[in-house]
């Protein structure tokens, strides 16, 4: 007969658990700057088209 010993086995899920420092990847870094970029052009472009009805308005 062969003794047998259990060993207790962590699960995949439990080890990502301990592990788990979440750190920032380069596509999450790229997305927030595109972001940015975008909402800085949509603050350009309204103001933009904020000062053109503005002084078409003037004109008349």
């Amino acid at each position: 007969m062969i003794p047998t010993t259990h060993i207790e086995e962590a699960r995949f899920t439990e080890v990502a658990e301990r592990g788990a420092e979440h750190e920032i990847g380069d596509g999450v870094r790229l997305a927030q700057a595109c972001v940015v970029e975008e909402i800085l052009g949509a603050v350009f472009g309204s103001i933009t088209l904020w000062y053109l009805v503005s002084s078409i308005a003037g004109l008349s």
